[in-house]
C-alpha cells in the first residue's frame, strides 16, 4: 500500500468542508480513492517534494516531480483543475481547440446565470474606454508574457484611441520604482483609478491586459479581451502570444463569438465540478492519466 499513499498539502478550509459533510473538491477526490491512506500536512510544506513514499497534491504550488499535481480552483466554485503544472498557460486545456459538438441548450442558462454573476445587476454599456486591469511587476519581461505590464501600456495607447482606464491589484505591492514609471506614463489618455472592476467591466467597450482573470469576467459579459500573456482561457480573446499584437487587438476589440457554448466546455467539459456526481469518475480517471495506480 505505500506506492497507494496520497500526501494532502492542501488548505486547512478543503479539510474543514470535508470533515463538516460538505461536497467540496477534497471530498471528491477521496471518494475517487477508497482504497488510498491519506496524510494530511500543513498547506506550507508542499513547496518541497515531500520525503515519503507515495503520490502528493498541493494547492497553487509548482509540483516538484512527478508524483506531485497540483489542484486548482478554475476561477468558480465548483469547478476545480488537478494539473502537472501550477502555470495555468501550460494547463492541457490550454492547449486544446474548443469543441462545440456536445454542447446541451442549456448551456445558454449557464452564461446567463455567470453573467449576472460577473454583472451583479449593472447594466452593460459601452462608454469608450479600455480597461486594463494591472496585475504585479509591471516592469518585468516575465516568459509567459510578449512584453512587460509598462510595454503593454505604451502599445495599447499607440494601437488604438480609446482612453485607458487602470487598476492596480489589490493583491500585490508596488514598488517605488513601479509607481514612478506609472506616474511617467504621459498620454493624457491613460488614467489609474480606484473603481471596482466589475463597474468597469460593465461599462468599458473591451479590456486589456496581461493575463488576469477580470478579461473571463469581461469575456463572459459580452466584452471582448486583449491578453498580452498566456493563460489558459485564451481561446476567444485576442491574444498577442498566439495572434500577434494586430490581429489580438483586431479580435480583442470586439465581442467574443459562441460564449455559451465556449463556457460550457471550459467549465462542463474540462474542469472538475466538484458537485456532479460524476466527479469521482473523472478524478480517478484523470489521475490514471497521469500514471498514479488508480484502479
Amino acid at each position: 500500500m505505500a506506492d497507494r499513499a496520497l500526501h494532502l498539502y492542501l488548505p486547512a478550509h478543503l479539510r474543514a468542508d470535508h470533515e463538516a459533510g460538505k461536497t467540496n473538491i477534497l471530498s471528491r477526490i477521496i471518494e475517487a480513492l477508497p482504497d488510498w491512506v491519506l496524510h494530511h500536512h500543513p498547506e506550507a510544506e508542499g513547496a518541497e517534494p515531500p520525503a515519503r513514499g507515495g503520490f502528493a497534491l498541493t494547492h497553487m504550488q509548482e509540483p516538484q516531480d512527478r508524483r506531485t499535481l497540483c489542484l486548482r480552483r478554475a476561477y468558480y466554485y465548483p469547478f476545480w483543475r488537478i494539473e502537472s503544472t501550477n502555470e495555468r498557460w501550460n494547463f492541457a486545456v490550454a492547449r486544446k481547440a474548443p469543441d462545440y459538438s456536445r454542447i446541451p441548450p442549456r448551456a445558454r442558462a449557464f452564461h446567463a446565470r455567470l453573467r449576472e454573476r460577473v454583472l451583479a445587476g449593472r447594466e452593460s454599456t459601452r462608454e469608450g474606454f479600455v480597461f486594463m486591469p494591472l496585475q504585479g511587476r509591471l516592469l518585468d519581461h516575465r516568459s509567459f508574457q510578449s512584453m512587460s505590464p509598462m510595454a503593454m501600456i505604451a502599445e495599447t495607447l499607440a494601437r488604438q484611441p480609446l482612453p485607458v482606464v487602470a487598476t492596480l491589484h489589490p493583491g500585490e505591492t508596488y514598488t517605488e520604482a513601479e509607481r514612478a514609471a506609472l506616474a511617467g506614463v504621459t498620454d493624457p489618455r491613460f488614467r489609474l483609478v480606484e473603481t471596482p472592476a466589475a463597474e468597469l467591466i460593465a461599462r468599458c467597450d473591451y479590456v486589456v491586459t496581461q493575463n488576469s482573470s477580470v478579461a473571463l469576467q469581461a469575456m463572459i459579459a459580452g466584452k471582448g479581451a486583449v491578453l498580452f500573456a498566456g493563460i489558459d482561457f485564451h481561446h476567444p480573446a485576442g491574444s498577442v502570444p498566439r495572434d500577434g499584437i494586430e490581429a489580438a487587438f483586431a479580435r480583442g476589440a470586439a465581442p467574443p463569438d459562441r460564449m455559451a457554448e465556449y463556457l460550457w466546455w471550459f467549465f462542463r467539459h474540462e474542469a472538475i465540478d466538484a458537485q456532479a456526481p460524476d466527479a469521482p469518475a473523472r478524478i480517478a480517471a484523470l489521475l490514471r492519466a497521469q500514471g498514479w495506480p488508480v484502479a
